[in-house]
């Protein structure tokens, strides 16, 4: 019994490793091969946007520019703890000796004897040396405050590139669903003008039509497989769209849930504009940008001003052996460093600030201005998209009708070929037109969310 439960022990452990290596193998695209599989093959529109959200590549590269913005508050404020360093300097030549040895610097590492010795020695200098910034008058702190604002700004840029991978999602995932749609219609076309055709041999046959209803059946049908074909690649350039969309390498569904037909949603055009303005990064962006001039603008005053902070070192130098036992030396102390004359740099640094800072500020109202008239065209698309679906659709019923009542007079013997044909022609275009009119509706839905700046 303890072998049979120790080799059942070693299989299911193998069997665990199997499965954890093929987990390895598939990798990155194991996530939505297994959310296909958990719908069973099919995709919603928010799977779709889910899916675009985690796996398209705009995504992760925003997110990491954001991730690189914030780490550079850190080195920004790096500047308010101490600096620490170790010196090590080797030198080699008649410029020491043991008389005439002078003390080191903590800038140079060392000073030499201006007068030669006949021995030629090795000269080791080891110091630790540590400063500390005390004040500078506003640019430390200034430069935090601009790191913090391009941290704020890569946010922003990653919320808009949120929308814009959500709004090519949304766009994508309709045009797949018009493309299938297209589909549907040119195959029922095909459909009709098989029946119109086996219905003209017939009255051919029985001496009822002449046999230019047989070739002109012929033709029609003809023409509409061919545009079958074309409407069968457009579905495949529509899903290959889609996946791009969607961030996806291959295309693990094996149906996509339609979701074009719609509703009207009545909304107030005011309170859209007024989301607009609480939500577009772009105006969000440009705050953060106003915060980064007017930090830059107090670090290019604090040019002006000087920079006080401390200092320490201790360290020791040996000849002809490292780190023999020499007495070692130490200081601490504190400095200002004023700066008298920088050629106007800092005068024209502070104007240069300023005007930037204005030239934000402008460009806020020009984007405020932007944003108020693209929500204002994208509410009114809605509205007349949604006017345009319902006059489709009474033009589909009446094409339909059209259609029936021809193929009737054609079917009793009384009717043309060239009026079925016509009624064929206008039904197929009407039904075209209308699924033209949910597509265009639905992407301006989506261009609409993205103009009041819908989160995702």
């Amino acid at each position: 019994r303890r072998q049979l439960r120790s080799a059942l022990m070693r299989q299911n452990f193998r069997r665990a490793q199997a499965v954890f290596l093929l987990i390895a193998l598939i990798g990155p695209g194991w996530a939505p091969a297994a959310a296909a599989a958990e719908a069973g093959g099919s995709l919603n529109l928010d799977q779709a946007l889910d899916i675009a959200l985690k796996e398209h590549p705009a995504i992760k590269q925003s997110r990491e520019t954001m991730g690189a913005a914030r780490y550079g508050i850190g080195v920004s404020r790096a500047a308010y703890l101490p600096q620490v360093n170790f010196v090590s300097n080797y030198y080699y030549g008649n410029a020491f000796s043991s008389a005439g040895r002078k003390p080191l610097t903590a800038a140079t590492g060392g000073t030499v004897s201006s007068v030669s010795s006949p021995d030629v020695t090795h000269y080791y200098f080891y110091q630790f040396q540590a400063t500390q910034l005390l004040y500078d008058f506003g640019k430390t702190p200034g430069l935090v405050k601009e790191s913090r604002a391009t941290y704020g700004q890569s946010e922003q840029d990653f919320a808009s590139s949120r929308q814009q991978v959500a709004l090519d999602a949304r766009t994508g995932y309709f045009g797949y669903l018009a493309a299938q749609r297209a589909l549907k219609v040119q195959e029922e076309t095909v459909r009709q003008n098989q029946a119109l055709l086996k219905q003209a041999q017939g009255f051919y046959q029985v001496g009822l039509k002449a046999k230019i209803d047989v070739t002109k059946a012929e033709a029609n049908l003809y023409d509409a497989e061919a545009g079958l074909i074309k409407a069968r690649n457009a579905v495949d350039l529509a899903r290959v769209t889609l996946m791009t969309a969607l961030g996806l390498k291959t295309w693990p569904f094996t149906q996509v849930e339609d979701v074009l037909e719609v509703k009207a949603q009545p909304q107030s055009l005011e309170a859209l504009k007024a989301q607009a303005q609480q939500r577009r990064p772009e105006l969000l962006k440009n705050r953060h940008q106003q915060d980064f001039n007017e930090a830059a603008v107090k670090v290019a005053q604090a040019g002006y001003f000087p920079v006080f902070t401390s200092n320490a070192a201790y360290g020791w130098q040996s000849l002809d052996r490292p780190f023999a036992n020499q007495p070692s030396t130490w200081y601490v102390g504190a400095a200002m460093t004023f700066p008298l004359f920088e050629g106007l740099a800092t005068a024209y640094g502070v104007a240069q600030s300023k005007a930037q800072l204005r030239a934000t500020l402008e460009n806020y109202e020009v984007l405020r201005q932007n944003v108020t008239k693209e929500v204002d065209q994208a509410y009114l698309d809605v509205k007349s998209g949604w006017e345009l679906i319902r006059a489709s659709k009474k033009a589909l019923e009446a094409a339909r009708e059209n259609l029936r009542l021809a193929w009737g007079r054609y079917q009793a013997g009384v009717g043309t070929i060239i009026e079925v044909t016509d009624a064929q022609v206008q039904f197929s275009q009407a039904d075209l037109k209308f699924v033209q009119a949910l597509y265009d509706y639905r992407v301006f839905e989506a261009k609409l969310d993205k103009a009041i700046g819908k989160p995702y």
